[in-house]
């Protein structure tokens, strides 16, 4: 599961988020993991009121979007984190960290970025994430996210001018293997398609009760 969903904040909220981005506080981006050596970006820190009310925004949108519930279904969400890159700066490839230490600590499953700046407005900066058929690179248009696995190796490629702004986080989903949440996905797809058919046969309860019953199989609550 690798997908980039189109348009989750709506332009008004990425206005916002980058007002407050222009008011709020930014601190070394190591200050959350003061061991790395690839890390150098700023972040908006934990309990600055501008930062606050950015994550909420995003938490907002990422909670609305039924096609990142489809994908994720998710269990737990931490609290968004802007970044800011500007050039120079880059975030070498990682992996995420497996647990966080959250109240209740909290398993990372599946990571996103939204983006805040559009793609016009720095040059470098592609979130770069190693898949077995190759890297794949994304420069999303802003409002954008992508979410991917945390297991996979990712970074941020270097900025070369301009500035990149995005929110990060990540989420414990209730379906903890990734091979089921991609089989719920496709069932998904399927139900989709039917739908749009007009369900000329009559398949789609037969696939909801199919994808029903494997979420009772697979679901950690």
């Amino acid at each position: 599961m690798l997908n980039h969903l189109k348009s989750v904040l709506n332009p008004d909220e990425v206005a916002r988020v980058r007002e407050l981005a222009a008011t709020g506080k930014f601190v070394d981006g190591t200050a959350t993991n003061p061991n790395s050596r690839i890390k150098n970006n700023l972040q908006m820190p934990y309990g600055d009121p501008q930062g606050e009310e950015a994550a909420d925004l995003v938490i907002a949108a990422l909670a609305r979007s039924q096609n990142l519930k489809d994908l994720v279904f998710p269990k737990q969400i931490s609290r968004p984190t802007i970044c800011r890159y500007t050039p120079g700066m880059t975030y070498g490839f990682h992996v995420d960290a497996a647990v966080f230490p959250s109240e209740p600590p909290m398993r990372s499953d599946v990571s996103c970025t939204v983006f805040i700046s559009a793609p016009e407005d720095y040059e470098g900066g592609e979130l770069e994430i190693q898949t077995g058929s190759g890297m794949l690179r994304f420069k999303g248009n802003a409002g954008d996210a992508v979410v991917y696995p945390s297991t996979t190796v990712h970074r941020v490629a270097p900025i070369t001018s301009g500035e990149r702004m995005v929110a990060i986080n990540w989420f414990q989903s209730m379906i903890r293997d990734q091979r089921c949440r991609d089989v719920l996905t496709q069932i998904q797809q399927i139900d989709n398609l039917l739908y749009t058919a007009g369900d000329p046969q009559g398949g789609r309860l037969l696939v909801d009760a199919v994808r029903t019953n494997l979420m009772r199989m697979w679901t950690e609550i």
